[in-house]
């Protein structure tokens, strides 16, 4: 897998929500996720958004931008994953996307709202139920991709196979809707990060004033 698209979430170690919107800044992305508007944006690592989060309240996104989407990796309390926050994020005109591991319950969790709308959801690995306006919004791109079968089911594979799984079900949503994440910035380095949950403290990051 390469180090952009989203497949590589696959075989990352993927505990973090990714919501992304194309037709805002990553700055408003942040705000319609509960950032304050004049809130800090100091430049942090993953390892320390994640020591950021001292209760369970506390709810910290890493902003980026690629291949035009605006995206938000959510530590914490991650409010990208509820519906109605989707909505609100994509209202105005704006798409809006969701990846939600579901690190403690999978399947994983697709979502995908435009204009206040959630038009379409499902579990990667569970792709013959889905819901929203336009459930089949993404049918013919999974039939194509073999995900989803002639028969009416969808593909099953072993427990050795589902990282493989789960990244065709990434690649469907990354081609479809042209979504990119540079891994090397979200793993190892800095991106600018703000506040969307609880009062963890940010005067241990550089860059705050």
């Amino acid at each position: 897998m390469t180090n952009r698209g989203v497949r590589w979430l696959a075989e990352s170690e993927w505990q973090y929500g990714v919501t992304f919107a194309r037709g805002i800044t990553p700055d408003e992305l942040a705000v319609r996720l509960g950032a304050a508007p004049d809130g800090a944006r100091p430049p942090a690592t993953a390892r320390e958004a994640v020591g950021l989060l001292t209760d369970a309240d506390s709810g910290v996104v890493r902003l980026g931008e690629a291949q035009g989407w605006a995206f938000a990796a959510e530590y914490g309390e991650a409010a990208g994953t509820r519906h109605d926050v989707l909505r609100r994020v994509s209202r105005d005109g704006v798409e809006a996307v969701n990846l939600d591991p579901q690190a403690f319950h999978p399947p994983p969790l697709f979502s995908y709202a435009a204009d206040g709308e959630l038009l379409c959801s499902f579990g990667l690995g569970e792709e013959r139920r889905r819901w929203g306006s336009r459930p089949d919004l993404l049918q013919g791109d999974l039939e194509a991709a073999g995900v989803l079968l002639p028969s009416g089911g969808h593909l099953e594979v072993s427990g050795a196979r589902y990282g493989l799984r789960i990244a065709m079900s990434l690649g469907v949503i990354e081609k479809r809707f042209g979504l990119s994440l540079p891994r090397d910035l979200l793993e190892d380095g800095r991106l600018p990060l703000a506040v969307v949950g609880g009062r963890p403290s940010l005067d241990g990051l550089t860059g705050v004033r």
